[in-house]
């Protein structure tokens, strides 16, 4: 998680060296060759490739500073020494040699001193990505083992066991002062009670344990599920398929686990929303006049959604059918000619108009500009029974437009078949999410324009 900002840090050590060296060996100006800001171009390119060779930045749970700052040291230094050894072919090279010495010692205490940095601050203020995460354990035979030294041996102390499942077990009990039951709907219920979000499967194949129904109990629970490959004897069983904070895991059921790299996509829809709020308060103002005169009422129509991992909240949107137009407690999807829609209203759901208000939920945190849209709850209790992987929808935050809706799949969903494609388009999106992705549904969703025929 830590990734991103190692990376910035040592392209800024790198070229403030590389500047500050040039300033001083090379005062006059008129001595910099155009060999040596060649050289000096190459010298930005070689480090990124030794780091990457040699894992600099590999996730940091697995590093002390120490040992990360002297990986990156050797792999900087190496880098130093192809462009010197590429440099000595060209003439006039003595003052270039001062430069790379220069640049190379104090690039390398810079790099040091943000390694330090970066693992210091990330320790001081312990925001929610790095504090220490509590989990579930399900294993079998659990007694019979050192379960919980080897997971701190394997996790490095940054996660904590609140509860075990044995089905093994003869009756519930403790093991290593942590609640241990036998019983599938107690371990549910104490999950739920303890509002943990992580389940770690033991994956040991000596006594494997069944997933299917751990996977049915939780499927709509916004539980994390997860097997950690370690066996009886503490050595990896498998190839992992991903890490989860430094840790390799094989992700059964799981959100995907972006960390930092989500960041620029927060901060683009905060701006982007307050942005677009201002540019169109003009036509809010006029809508919202209109929809007054059309009908009496309010303006604005809150409707509860789920947002990311289940968590309810008001939707916003502009009022488009009759005050009163549904029974308390259920909610029917619009249709074609439906006499509960205004005039005016039927105009902005055919435009998707209806939708602006939207932006505040974004600027507020709740939703997302590109995202799965969020149903009514009463339409989710109905739908997560019916098509798989529903509710997995939620796992990241829902948004105003998304893959499903610049691919045709928007407004009605009066069939089951039309829902099931829908979740697969959003499936697809949660698992190949990048911030340049969400930069293409917008300009498609903006090319495509806002009219569909199925939204009335």
């Amino acid at each position: 998680m830590l990734t991103p900002f190692a990376k910035a840090a040592d392209l800024i050590c790198i070229t403030g060296a590389a500047i500050l060296s040039q300033s001083v060996i090379f005062s006059d100006r008129s001595s910099f060759s155009h060999i040596d800001g060649l050289l000096g171009l190459l010298g930005f390119v070689l480090p990124f490739m030794t780091f990457r060779l040699t894992r600099v930045y590999k996730p940091f749970r697995y590093d002390s500073p120490l040992s990360g700052a002297l990986r990156a040291i050797l792999a900087w230094l190496a880098s130093q020494l192809i462009l010197i050894a590429i440099s000595h072919g060209y003439p006039d090279g003595e003052m270039r040699d001062r430069w790379f010495l220069c640049w190379t010692l104090t690039a390398a205490c810079a790099l040091v001193a943000a390694r330090f940095t970066i693992h210091a601050l990330s320790s001081l203020f312990r925001p929610r990505q790095f504090a220490p995460t509590r989990i579930a354990i399900v294993a079998s035979k659990v007694s019979s083992d050192d379960l919980v030294a080897q997971i701190a041996a394997h996790t490095s102390m940054a996660f904590i066991p609140e509860v075990i499942f044995d089905p093994s077990l003869r009756v519930n009990t403790t093991i290593d002062r942590i609640a241990a039951v036998r019983d599938m709907n107690a371990f549910k219920q104490y999950v739920e009670a303890q509002k943990i979000r992580e389940i770690w499967i033991l994956n040991n194949p000596l006594r494997p344990v069944s997933v299917e129904h751990l996977l049915s109990e939780f499927r709509d629970d916004f539980i994390n599920i997860r097997v950690l490959p370690i066996s009886s004897v503490g050595t990896g069983s498998g190839s992992p398929i991903g890490h989860y904070r430094g840790i390799p895991v094989l992700n059964l059921l799981a959100a995907p686990e972006r960390g930092w790299d989500i960041f620029p996509k927060e901060v683009f829809d905060r701006l982007f929303s307050f942005f677009i709020l201002l540019a169109i308060l003009p036509l809010l103002l006029l809508i919202a006049a209109l929809i007054k005169l059309s009908s009496p009422g309010p303006v604005l129509f809150r409707q509860y959604r789920k947002g990311i991992n289940g968590d309810v909240f008001s939707i916003y949107k502009f009022r488009t059918m009759f005050v009163g137009a549904d029974k308390p407690g259920s909610v029917v999807q619009a249709r074609r000619g439906d006499a509960r829609i205004t005039k005016i209203g039927g105009w902005l759901r055919r435009t998707s108009l209806d939708e602006l208000p939207q932006f505040l939920n974004v600027l507020k945190g709740e939703m997302s500009v590109v995202g799965p849209r969020p149903h009514a709850v009463e339409h989710d209790e109905y739908y997560k029974e019916l098509v798989q992987h529903y509710m997995f929808r939620y796992r990241i935050k829902p948004g105003i437009t998304g893959w499903a809706q610049i691919n045709g799949y928007r407004g009605e969903t009066a069939e089951i078949e039309k829902m099931e494609a829908r979740v697969k388009f959003d499936m697809f999106y949660i698992q190949n999410w990048s911030f340049w992705l969400d930069i293409k549904i917008i300009a498609l969703t903006i090319i495509k324009g806002f009219v569909s025929k199925s939204a009335y």
